[in-house]
């Protein structure tokens, strides 16, 4: 499939993250900007929801229920803002239509560059975390459970292991009924509209509430949000992270929520309650799409809590009676205690694997130029114009809490690249498994608004300076441009910075070096393509019931995803009962071993695939499939079909 082909299900997957929000945002009584803004956020929010809802009464996940909770929270949205007058007026002026043209700065590049990097919408990521986000998005469909209390129960777990942030899984699983497109295809629509349209909107909705909403403002955010290498590109290729993606991709708007709760910038002029309301549902939709986004709002939103407690306690806190100082000290105590049991409870268990790499001094000078992970080549328009906001914000005293959030992620990101192994790297930066990767995905959240600041500054000096002043006269002396002249400049300033933003930066040489994790080859990690071809054909021979014996660490657990067709061990590292063991660990011994027939019987194990020992990586955990690995001329196995070298197709034949 070409991506023209795949515009219909990339209109789909836009339309489902933005109008089920925007029918909330509205009964919220926001104006049409904010619904935009929020729209992604609120719609997470309600697919989240709809799928523990779902999972809990028994309803299959479809556009239906989603829909239907979609109606209940905007419902309640209506209850909240009574009595609050509806903002939506009619036709905007041609001046609110400048967002979009500096989202298009955004969208357009970063569409181009994304399709630079997947190649075709129908080539998966061939990397690790890949195998359980294909196989999870079946598993939705399959079964009908799209609840985040339930997702993980791919790997054979129950209880709380079972829980997994289902929300992006659930949003590819709708993409593949509503478009009809098979999974890596919804996979990468949904991640293009993410990258593309998602994170620039976020961050415009963040500039033009929290800075400012003239032109200039606008294009920056929109030419700076697409220049980064760290948020959105490093998140589709490492691990890939798609969860994490979605969750970043909407935290700008969040981030717009605790400004609003503290009334900064433009968020004045709509309802505090419409505020609350959207921050509560808004936390719900990043922990649906991924659970470190609590601990992410903690960190990123100390200097906003910091304001506002002192706000409080100057108006009515500690100058007020003894009673009242007495329960405004509790409250804030219990705040502080609930906000260290999320930190140190949402997370998962100890993970050390991943060291320091580089100094302390190192990895500061990695956030000051936007080099994050040992880049050999620094934004330099991106680190230029974020410097710049950050003395800016410093020398004017005005959206200081920007820095200051900056420096309390930029802290995490030089524990996670410097600090040594131990209890005190685990307890900052457990959250996020002790990942320099993940964290380097956070600093886009600060460094764009600051950058747009510092463009601000060097464009209003410019302006008033006496080249500008001589430039603009020699333009407007010409009888042709006459009236044109600050338009003229700006239009150029415009082009110069986009082509700056866009090449003097490790971009372009990022996603050529990235563009291997997506490549379809006989060289792939994951899948190769005489891998896929026998894949494709699965359907022809393995009846719908049948469970097929695989190696997931070979890439023949895909069988799953890309047919429906079951395996025994869904993900690397699936729990394997006493049956899946002996049949991982014996099948090719052949079926005189003992138990190895009844254990195919209870598991209904009818057919094994066999791609080789050519791993994905080389773990222990890819030793331990010997049975069902280099099968060759097994006794009691039958070759049923084949493709290439290593790729096979044996129905179990022995056990009668």
């Amino acid at each position: 499939m070409s991506w023209l082909g795949a515009v219909p299900a990339i209109a789909v997957a836009v339309l489902l993250l933005y109008i089920p929000g925007a029918l909330i945002g509205a009964c919220l009584k926001f104006r049409a900007g904010a619904i935009l803004g929020l729209a992604p956020l609120l719609s997470t929010a309600s697919a989240g929801l709809a799928g523990v809802l779902g999972g809990a009464i028994g309803v299959p996940w479809s556009i239906l229920p989603y829909l239907l909770v979609s109606a209940l929270l905007a419902a309640a949205a209506l209850a909240v803002t009574r009595g609050v007058r509806w903002r939506l007026t009619g036709a905007p002026p041609l001046r609110q239509w400048l967002p979009f043209a500096a989202l298009a700065l955004a969208t357009i590049p970063t569409a181009i560059r994304f399709a630079q990097l997947v190649g075709s919408p129908a080539d998966p990521s061939q990397v690790f975390d890949n195998v359980f986000h294909l196989n999870a998005i079946r598993f939705i469909l399959d079964t009908g459970n799209a609840s985040s209390l339930n997702l993980a129960a791919l790997q054979g777990v129950s209880g709380l292991d079972a829980v997994y942030p289902a929300a992006w899984h659930s949003f590819a699983a709708l993409l593949v009924q509503v478009a009809a497109v098979d999974i890596p295809t919804a996979q990468n629509a949904l991640n293009l509209v993410i990258a593309a349209v998602l994170w620039p909107a976020s961050c415009l909705f963040l500039v033009a509430k929290t800075i400012s909403r003239r032109p200039a403002a606008l294009v920056v955010t929109g030419i700076i949000a697409a220049a980064q290498v760290a948020f959105p590109y490093l998140m589709i290729v490492w691990g890939p992270l798609f969860p994490y993606a979605l969750a970043v991709s909407m935290m700008p708007a969040l981030i717009t929520c605790l400004a609003a709760v503290v009334r900064l910038g433009r968020t004045r002029t709509d309802p505090l309650r419409s505020w609350i309301f959207a921050l509560i549902l808004g936390l719900g939709g990043l922990a649906f799409a991924h659970t470190s986004s609590v601990n992410t709002t903690i960190a990123m939103g100390l200097p906003l809590a910091g304001l506002l407690w002192w706000r409080i306690a100057r108006r009515s806190g500690l100058r007020a009676g003894a009673l009242r100082s007495v329960l405004f000290s509790a409250a804030s105590l219990a705040v502080l205690l609930v906000a260290a049991l999320l930190w140190f409870k949402l997370r998962p268990a100890p993970y050390d694997s991943w060291g320091p790499a580089v100094k302390p001094g190192a990895a500061v000078g990695e956030i000051l130029t936007v080099s994050t992970m040992q880049s050999t080549i620094p934004a330099v328009i991106v680190a230029a114009l974020s410097v710049a906001g950050l003395l800016t914000v410093f020398r004017q005293r005005k959206h200081r809490w920007m820095a200051f959030s900056y420096a309390v992620l930029g802290g995490l990101y030089v524990v996670a690249a410097s600090f040594p192994k131990g209890a005190v790297r685990d307890a900052l930066i457990g959250t996020w498994y002790g990942d320099t990767y993940r964290l380097a995905a956070l600093l886009p959240l600060f460094a764009t608004p600051l950058a747009v600041l510092g463009a601000l500054a060097l464009w209003d000096w410019w302006q008033s300076s006496a080249m500008a002043a001589r430039l603009q006269g020699t333009l407007e002396g010409r009888a042709q441009l006459r009236g044109r002249g600050p338009a003229l400049v700006a239009a150029a300033a415009t082009i110069v910075l986009l082509a700056l933003a866009s090449t003097a930066g490790p971009l372009t040489h990022y996603i050529r070096g990235a563009s291997g994790v997506y490549k379809l080859s006989a060289d792939s990690d994951l899948l190769t393509p005489a891998e896929l071809a026998l894949l494709k054909r699965l359907p022809d021979h393995v009846p719908a019931d049948a469970v097929i014996a695989d190696n997931p660490w070979n890439g023949s657990s895909l069988a799953y995803a890309y047919t429906g067709r079951r395996v025994l061990t869904a993900h690397l590292f699936a729990e394997a009962g006493p049956d899946a063991k002996l049949i991982n660990e014996s099948l090719k011994d052949g079926p005189d071993v003992s138990g190895l027939c009844p254990a195919l019987r209870n598991q209904n194990v009818q057919y094994v695939l066999d791609f080789g020992s050519d791993y994905l990586i080389d773990l222990p955990g890819s030793e331990t499939y010997p049975g069902v690995t280099d099968i060759g001329q097994a006794r009691g196995l039958t070759l049923v079909d084949s493709e290439g070298d290593a790729a096979r197709l044996y129905r179990i034949s022995g056990c009668g």
